[in-house]
């Protein structure tokens, strides 16, 4: 290699350099929206990791990007499939209630607020209800945490947030540190108040592995039909014939001069040298942002201390919440499942996607973590047919998605809300 490529580190720095390119291009990508029944799109490459978001983080970052007239990492990074966002459903509501107070200081218009609440952050949110039945679902230690969360004096109205993000593993995004302590524990939380360089950390580690991902899969792909094409030329002829190919080319790799089977070993060299860069970018962030995941109990241990129905319920919204695919049928997410000592067949699996509460059947027999905003679900039946959904930042739909078509569509979610 030259010498700015001498070793895998040299790589590593040029993976993490174009990585940055390719966020520049997710910053202004389309915003991809859920179809208007609720399903939202999957990620093929990559199984995203679920972040938690509370409502004051989201005040706070709707309020920038109104500001600044760009979208954040938070929005950029879950545009692109390279994290999950989830947000318990008081956390949905307290958005819509609470955006009059959070936005009468002047400096961002309601207006603009919700328009960007609506078209840029409800169609990449999956909405949970968490209720006490959930609960049961958590280990000893947890649910130690969450009761002394829910007394007075504490912060029972975030008991919801906290639980989801238990049960999802999930990177809670919170700026009280109450709930934090009821998700993380008594540990060290001076570097999780660093969120913005986590999440860019998770968005690098997920673009890399969606790369390498894709590169491998390209590979196999070939692979795959080389090999096919080996197999009908031996059934058509003799395998003999793949002997003689394969003795050909080795001995024409031998009969070579000394200078091109050294650039031979060379390029095998610098695809090995690149390989090994792009892995020690990837673990560097990933380590990163794995460790702002909450430390939940094994397994084992869970079943050692649960129900078996909680245990199974906990295991599908924790698998299910990954999915690459997004929405998965009982006989797909059974065959996800980790192995956990109980029953956990599709019939079992079926019944907990009925019963449980925070799964939704968006086609028939399809089912995936969360359900999409109300208020971003009526906004799509009032759009006019074939206008496109996604928006740019900044950019202002026409027609019946305008932005008074936003507020509209949230004010009559919130009503209806009120009015059960």
């Amino acid at each position: 290699m030259g010498n700015e490529l001498d070793s895998p580190e040299d790589v590593a720095r040029l993976v993490r350099g174009m990585v940055a390119g390719m966020h520049k291009y997710s910053a202004v990508a389309p915003i991809r929206f859920p179809d208007p029944g609720g399903a939202f799109p999957g990620d093929i490459l990559l199984r995203p990791p679920p972040v938690v978001v509370d409502a004051n983080v989201l005040r706070n970052d709707i309020r920038r990007a109104c500001r600044t007239g760009q979208r954040t990492v938070l929005i950029t990074a879950a545009n692109a499939g390279l994290l999950r966002l989830f947000c318990a459903e008081h956390v949905y509501q307290e958005v819509v209630e609470h955006s009059g107070d959070w936005t009468a200081d002047g400096q961002v218009s309601r207006e603009a607020f919700l328009r960007r609440w609506l078209l840029e952050y409800l169609p990449l949110i999956r909405v949970v209800p968490v209720g006490e039945g959930h609960l049961a679902w958590l280990g000893p230690a947890e649910l130690a945490r969450i009761r002394h969360l829910a007394q007075p004096g504490q912060d029972p109205d975030d008991v919801p947030s906290a639980v989801l993000a238990l049960l999802l593993e999930a990177f809670f995004l919170s700026e009280d540190v109450k709930p934090l302590r009821a998700v993380y524990g008594h540990v060290d939380l001076s570097g999780h108040r660093e969120w913005v360089s986590i999440l860019k950390a998770g968005g690098d580690a997920g673009q890399i592995g969606k790369t390498f991902t894709l590169a491998v899969n390209i590979t196999a792909l070939a692979g795959h039909g080389l090999a096919s094409g080996a197999r009908r030329i031996a059934a058509a002829t003799s395998p003999w014939v793949l002997v003689a190919v394969g003795a050909g080319a080795a001995w024409w790799y031998l009969s070579r001069p000394a200078s091109t089977r050294q650039r031979v070993a060379s390029v095998a060299e610098s695809i090995l040298t690149g390989v090994l860069g792009a892995a020690i970018a990837y673990q560097e962030v990933q380590d990163q942002f794995t460790s702002a995941a909450p430390k939940t109990p094994a397994w084992a241990t869970l079943a050692a201390d649960l129900p078996p129905a909680a245990l199974l319920g906990r295991a599908c919204l924790h698998t299910l919440a990954r999915s690459s695919r997004c929405h998965r049928s009982a006989a797909e997410l059974t065959a996800d499942l980790p192995y956990l000592g109980v029953a956990q067949g599709e019939a079992k699996v079926r019944q907990i996607l009925r019963d449980a509460g925070p799964f939704t059947e968006v086609w028939r027999g399809r089912w995936q973590a969360g359900h999409a905003a109300p208020a971003l679900l009526r906004y799509l039946t009032m759009r006019s047919p074939g206008r496109e959904l996604a928006s740019r930042s900044g950019a202002r739909p026409h027609g019946r998605g305008t932005p008074e078509g936003a507020r509209v569509a949230v004010q009559r979610a919130t009503a209806a809300r009120r009015g059960r």
